[in-house]
């Protein structure tokens, strides 16, 4: 069974450089921070010789302490980053979530650039699903807030 989620926001600025600064590793660990019991993302490392390219490996490592590999799944730019854990997640979201694949899909709109975020979980029973409901929600709050700070960013280096 699967649960999936996204959340999306337009930024005023060309795909490329969107792409660009919400695939960076540096400021995804300065963007996406805790909210409540879901932890940020406090580092960012490809698996040694590889870059960010579809195929890849990375790990990300969670404020908790937590660490997920992930395998690229897709990364064509300017338009879609998408990544699927393929192990390190903890109990208890462990006892409820077999797996996790994020997409970041980008779209130049007349405003500039929309970026929609998206996460399907592949839940590991049925039964899971209704524990599994208000953490996905939390979990997209904790997605718009990521997006929020990005904005937030991207903002401040166009005032600098």
């Amino acid at each position: 069974m699967k649960l999936s989620t996204q959340t999306s926001i337009v930024f005023p600025k060309p795909r490329e450089e969107v792409f660009d600064f919400c695939t960076d590793d540096e400021n995804t660990a300065r963007t996406l921070q805790p909210l409540g019991p879901i932890a940020g993302v406090a580092k960012v490392e490809m698996h040694e010789g590889q870059s960010l390219e579809t195929g890849a490996h990375r790990t990300i490592t969670m404020t908790d302490g937590t660490a997920l590999v992930e395998e690229i799944l897709d990364y064509t730019r300017p338009t879609r980053h998408q990544y699927r854990w393929v192990g390190g997640v903890k109990p208890p979201f462990a006892w409820l979530v077999r797996s996790g694949t994020g997409c970041w899909d980008f779209s130049e709109v007349s405003e500039g650039t929309r970026v929609t975020w998206s996460y399907v979980f592949e839940l590991r029973s049925p039964l899971a699903y209704p524990f599994a409901l208000p953490i996905v929600a939390l979990f997209k709050r904790w997605m718009a807030q990521g997006l929020g700070a990005i904005a937030a960013e991207m903002a401040q280096q166009r005032a600098a």
